[in-house]
């Protein structure tokens, strides 16, 4: 099996160099791995070139929509956007328009109505 890419075959590289005794473990994780796999696998991914291959392999992130915590931290994340996009979109200056828009212009006035049951301007 060859190397997906140039860090995995740096990494089994390392390995390799291990096994065969010309170097001592660099880390924990490449002395457990020379300890566990067999020359003939580290050999192949060792050998691979590096020619085409990408620096580190992109991983893909999964959805599970049946695992309900996942979906959760999804919902929380999009609340928390959209909060964050409303206050880019109307600033600080929000809360002054919302009041210029409930005030009274001049001449204007606002009586209840009953039937409607809202307030109801003398001027639309």
């Amino acid at each position: 099996m060859p190397a997906v890419s140039q860090k995995q075959q740096k990494f089994f590289g390392i390995v390799r160099a291990i096994q065969k005794g010309e170097m001592a473990p660099t880390t924990p994780e490449t002395a457990k791995a020379a300890a566990n796999m067999k020359k003939s696998d580290v050999k192949k991914f060792a050998s691979t070139k590096h020619k085409g291959l990408p620096e580190k392999k992109k991983v893909q992130e999964k959805i599970d929509y049946a695992d309900t915590k996942q979906m959760q931290k999804f919902a929380d994340e999009k609340e928390k956007l959209t909060k964050s996009d409303q206050r880019m979109k109307f600033g600080k200056f929000y809360d002054k328009a919302k009041e210029a828009k409930d005030r009274l212009r001049p001449g204007e006035v606002k009586k209840w109505d009953k039937e409607k049951k809202q307030w109801v301007s003398n001027k639309k």
